[in-house]
């Protein structure tokens, strides 16, 4: 698990019980995570998220 500031301040955008993580995407899987996230109304985050859940489950 990743260590969190210890001690130090936290930035005003940061939540209790998450992480913030950057990643980065090949520019054709960000385009078919748009067209099939578009149909479902999902913001990105969350069809991200939905497909990491679907994944640990399998």
């Amino acid at each position: 698990m990743q260590e969190k500031n210890k001690g130090l301040a936290k930035r005003p955008d940061e939540r209790k019980g998450s992480t913030r993580k950057n990643i980065r995407f090949e520019d054709a899987l960000v385009e078919q995570i748009e067209s099939n996230r578009a149909k479902s109304g999902e913001a990105f985050s969350e069809w991200v998220k939905d497909a990491c859940r679907k994944k640990l489950s399998s």
